[in-house]
């Protein structure tokens, strides 16, 4: 693996000599020995263990102290086990080499002398069965030199959790076990790590943001929903990027069954007395390939770490009452192809596995959602169509992203702040670099490339336009503001307008490449009303 895969080539060289003595951390965890980055000013501490390898489809334990093992942080861990297109482009990058024991977070810290640094806590997306903190879009070192740029230092820290069978596997074996969520349970411990040990590192546990997007957004809303809303003091505040604790994909259970009985019967498991165990024992190498078994695997209620449903908890207050930024994209493009009449919709909406919606309130959505053109998503594109994606594709595409992403946004932007003033809702309005016809809008993951300004990796590229850099500048600023004092508005930036509160004024700070705005949060409002009362 390459000693420092979140950085191209380019970045690389420029850091592979040290301009300054390697840092090293003293701390109950450990000593580690990290690597300084000379073009940053910043010392990175990489692969560092929040716990050790976990028994397969098992709960994972905290890794205990030992302050005097010495510990190599100079180059990542492995990543976890994924599927799909991120992982092959990783792989083939030479950029993650994955397996079970990898269960690590990395910490980037700013050369300061400020001390009791807020830190910014990155949980990456990917549908719960891909991602990883080596991927270079996700590479936190340019939010935090911004951020010591703008004054408001904080330390970045990204973590490793399961995927896919590996973290979310479900059946009837499962809950009798007792190991449902494993994946999200990971992310809890790499907190409890933090809250820990993070204070050797220069930062504060007391002011931790946990930030996410997709699947990374709806695994800080389970966090905000985790235990009936006690977070156990390891975050004050959070970011959520497309995703959030309410509306899909937590839904019915049943079809998991299925996907565990597909495994056992890839790995020769399906006749053995005990199914669970058998697949704990079954060779890494044997059982890697079928974690994923071609639906995705989610989070379920478990009783214990999710007692209820999202809508649930937000209607019942069960829920940490923290600041927020949160939003989502304006044609996050969560629906399907081949949607051409009334009844392929409504087969759609009650058939698919990201929501449970029934036929009678399928039937209601349509009423809410007419099948006009200028109405649907895309939005901006006016009567424009794209028939070969269906006759309905644009009337789809807004039902399944307000089910998805803006009806529950909106929800939890009006919850929270019932309790707290200082939620801060957006709407991201700017296209990525490499926007195609087939990638119509401003799409799911349009803002990452943005929010973490690396302009060197090119698998969605942010580009170098003016445009482009200075809205790059202006979303890091806020981020790293927000987690420095929990305010985005201090960012430094010039003509950008003062983004209010949504306690008492419900608005969205729409972030565009040529002026930003502020908007009434009002879109859809009967349609959004009705998704948001569907609780099952």
């Amino acid at each position: 693996m390459k000693v420092l895969a979140s950085c191209l080539a380019s970045v690389c060289l420029a850091t592979s000599t040290y301009a300054a003595k390697p840092p090293t951390v003293h701390s109950r965890a450990g000593i580690y020995q990290g690597r300084y980055l000379a073009a940053f000013d910043q010392d990175i501490f990489l692969g560092i263990k929040y716990a050790p390898e976990p028994v397969r489809f098992a709960p994972a334990e905290l890794v205990a102290d030992a302050p005097k093992t010495y510990h190599d942080a100079t180059q990542y861990g492995l990543d976890c086990k994924g599927y799909g297109s991120d992982t092959n482009k990783l792989v083939a990058g030479n950029w993650t080499e994955m397996g079970e024991d990898c269960l690590h977070l990395n910490v980037i810290r700013p050369r300061t002398k400020e001390t009791d640094l807020p830190v910014l806590l990155w949980i990456y997306g990917g549908g719960w069965q891909q991602g990883a903190t080596s991927d270079p879009r996700y590479n936190m070192s340019y939010i935090v030199q911004e951020s010591v740029q703008n004054n408001k230092p904080v330390i970045g820290i990204s973590i490793n959790y399961r995927m896919a069978a590996f973290g979310f596997l479900y059946s009837k074996e499962v809950e009798a076990a007792g190991t449902q969520n494993l994946g999200l349970r990971d992310q809890r411990l790499a907190m409890q790590w933090v809250n820990k040990h993070i204070s050797s590192f220069g930062g504060d546990p007391s002011k931790v943001t946990i930030w996410g997007e997709s699947a990374g957004a709806y695994s800080v809303g389970d966090q905000i929903v985790a235990y009936n809303g006690d977070n156990d003091g390891l975050f004050r505040a959070a970011i959520l990027e497309s995703g959030g604790p309410a509306g899909a994909p937590l839904n019915g259970t049943d079809w998991y069954q299925h996907m565990y009985i597909n495994l056992t019967e890839s790995v020769g498991c399906a006749n053995a007395t005990d199914t669970l165990q058998c697949l704990r024992e079954v060779p890494y190498e044997t059982i890697a390939p079928y974690g994923y078994q071609g639906v995705e695997w989610f989070h379920v209620i478990d009783g214990s770490f999710i007692t209820e449903y999202g809508q649930e908890s937000l209607t019942r207050g069960n829920f940490a009452k923290i600041p927020l930024i949160l939003g989502t994209n304006t044609d996050e493009g969560f629906g399907v192809n081949g949607v051409n009449t009334d009844e392929d919709a409504i087969n759609q909406i009650v058939h698919t596995k990201r929501w449970n919606v029934n036929e009678d309130e399928a039937r209601r959505i349509l009423e809410l959602y007419p099948n006009d053109p200028a109405l649907g998503q895309p939005y901006g594109w006016g009567n424009r169509t794209w028939p070969q994606y269906g006759l309905q594709y644009k009337r789809y595409q807004s039902i399944a992203t307000d089910l998805v992403m803006y009806g529950p946004r909106r929800l939890l932007a009006k919850s929270m702040s019932e309790h707290v003033d200082g939620v801060y809702s957006y709407r991201w309005d700017a296209p990525k670099f490499n926007n195609t016809p087939t990638s119509i809008g401003v799409n799911h993951f349009s803002e990452i490339p943005f929010v973490f300004g690396n302009t060197e990796q090119q698998i969605t590229p942010l580009g170098n336009s003016p445009e482009n850099i200075a809205l790059s500048k202006l979303v890091m600023r806020m981020w790293t503001s927000f987690a420095y004092d929990l305010d985005p508005n201090g960012h430094g930036v010039s003509h950008v307008p003062e983004w209010p509160s949504y306690a008492g004024n419900a608005t969205n700070f729409v972030f565009r490449k040529d002026q930003s705005y502020i908007e009434v949060d009002d879109d859809r409002a009967a349609g959004v009303v009705y998704i948001n009362s569907l609780v099952r």
